[in-house]
């Protein structure tokens, strides 16, 4: 297996432009083992006044009150930073997801949001952003951003909230939309989705990066954004200034500015009746780097959000201490394994900082890549493929993806986030993974079936009935998205053999899984809620052959 370096793994999952322009990771024709099983929701649909959708009366463009329309307006004026001009929406959909004309929500879920309580709405978003440094050296993120200019914009938000705002919670997550595939992917959606319909959380999806919104210009996928998608839905929206603007810049303060009009409180905001007191930003890979980079140098000037969920990655500085917003990096065995030489992978806890790192776990989870278009978690599946139809098949060296199911670790970390913030309770910190060499590649401490020691161990891992971990390589590039093998991880069944040493029974089986389970609720880094899942997988796998 050739070895990948960090500075491989930066170009293949960040899409910094123009030079990464956006590739991506194909869709992988793989089942997702547990679907939509760890969502029930907790009682029945609540009560509701349906809102009608409508125009506001305009107001002065203001961080509190911005302007509200139902038709296209022209430039806003306004001044730096003064959040949205003109918000509107919402955008109605003329088809349903799947409809050819794509007059409908890009990548709308297909999660069962009517039963559950909740909607989904469209919104563009008009004003000036501030420009930034989006590739900043290692001296300028010791300290907050200085500006480089500012430009006009249009842009989108999806938001998928309480219908009745008496569910709200007065929580958001502005996720932070991941754009390495070419094209906005909702990845703290596909995560972590019923975690926050069963907790009355607004998510809200940015789309704040060029290839997202104007498409990649050059590679394998290019031409995949918005406006390529739908011209007649998303062919005036622009985070280039036309073109004049290339490199990200912008994608802070609009960033800043949707964080902003969450926490609005004007009866012309949108979103205001649901009071949302604290905002979370949230983002995954390619999106983590970004938020890196946000956090250390642009969350410094205003202060925006009140705690930060890294995903997968994060800046190549880690955190900064001095900016004091608590924040966690969750990481896989797949992350480590391909970063652990980078200087940011491994600092130490501190007052506003906590690392999770899940053993056996990948970058491209199994479920992401699920093939069935009704599965929400299957953002890098079933839901690509609805909109793009079916990408070719990726040669790996291994076979995969890992099939741990991380997204019960995301749940936890959500939940510990919000813990810290409200209440002050800081998480519990976390073993690492046991690292022999840091390579890169990094090398791990292995048990006798090949599965990585230390970390936060799932029953995937804990009580496992195949080989699950964080290594693979292209087998080939003929097919150029190959490259993302590396990504993927491996999953690979135990022979009968190999199972019966493990366990002498069925029951065996399951009362060690049980005991997994309650030992990870004990230290809070898996939720009641989830916990069934594992009980009841355990229930359906038979070890005796």
């Amino acid at each position: 297996m050739p070895p990948f370096s960090a500075r491989d793994v930066l170009e293949i999952t960040t899409a910094r432009s123009p030079p990464g322009d956006g590739a991506g990771p194909p869709a992988r024709p793989l089942s997702s083992p547990f679907r939509q099983a760890c969502w029930r929701p907790d009682r029945p649909p609540w009560p509701h006044r349906r809102r009608r959708p409508g125009r506001w009366p305009p107001t002065r463009a203001a961080r509190s009150s911005p302007r509200i329309s139902t038709r296209r307006a022209g430039p806003p004026a306004t001044s730096p930073g003064a959040g949205p001009a003109i918000i509107t929406g919402p955008v109605p959909s003329q088809g349903k997801p799947g409809d050819p004309a794509h007059d409908y929500i890009f990548y709308s879920t297909p999660f069962d949001l009517k039963k559950a309580g909740y909607e989904e709405q469209e919104y563009f978003i008009q004003g000036t952003a501030t420009r930034y440094p989006s590739s900043p050296t290692a001296a300028q993120q010791m300290q907050p951003a200085q500006p480089v200019g500012t430009m006009p914009y249009e842009t989108r938000i999806v938001v998928r909230r309480p219908i009745d705002p008496r569910r709200s919670a007065g929580i958001a997550v502005v996720d932070w939309q991941n754009v390495t595939a070419g094209h906005d992917i909702d990845t703290e959606w596909g995560t972590s989705g019923d975690f926050f319909v069963r907790h009355g959380w607004t998510w809200i999806g940015a789309s704040v990066q060029r290839v997202g919104v104007n498409g990649a210009t050059t590679g394998a996928t290019a031409g995949l954004g918005l406006r390529q998608w739908s011209p007649q839905r998303y062919g005036a929206l622009d985070v280039t200034d036309g073109g004049t603007v290339m490199d990200d810049s912008q994608s802070f303060d609009i960033y800043s500015q949707i964080g902003e009009l969450a926490k609005g409180t004007s009866r012309h905001d949108p979103l205001s009746d649901l009071h949302i007191r604290d905002v979370y930003a949230g983002g995954a890979s390619q999106s983590g780097v970004f938020l890196g980079v946000y956090y250390n140098t642009v969350q410094p000037l205003q202060h925006v959000y009140d705690g930060f969920l890294f995903a997968l990655s994060d800046s190549a500085l880690p955190p900064r201490s001095g900016v004091g917003t608590k924040a966690i990096r969750v990481f896989t065995e797949n992350d480590i394994f391909r970063g652990e030489a980078v200087a940011s992978q491994r600092v130490p806890d501190s007052a506003s900082l906590r690392t999770w790192e899940i053993a056996g776990a990948s970058h491209v989870p199994a479920y992401s890549t699920a093939t069935d278009p009704n599965d929400f978690r299957a953002t890098l599946g079933g839901i690509q493929t609805r909109e793009f139809g079916a990408a070719p098949l990726v040669d790996c060296v291994n076979p995969g993806p890992s099939q741990v199911q991380s997204f019960a670790v995301f749940h936890a970390a959500y939940s510990a986030l919000n813990t810290w913030v409200r209440a002050g309770v800081a998480p519990r910190p976390a073993q690492p993974l046991a690292v022999i060499d840091p390579g890169p590649p990094a090398t791990f401490a292995r048990d006798q079936d090949g599965l990585a020691e230390g970390g936060i161990r799932l029953p995937d891992v804990a009580v496992p009935t195949s080989l699950n971990n964080g290594v693979n390589a292209p087998a080939s590039l003929t097919n150029p998205l190959s490259a993302f093998c590396v990504l993927y991880g491996t999953h690979t069944a135990f022979t009968q053999d190999q199972l019966s040493a493990l366990y002498t029974s069925n029951r065996d089986y399951r009362q060690q899984v049980a005991a997994d389970v309650r030992l990870l609720q004990a230290q809070h880094f898996l939720l009641p809620e989830d916990a069934g899942a594992f009980r009841q997988q355990a229930r359906d796998t038979d070890v005796t052959g």
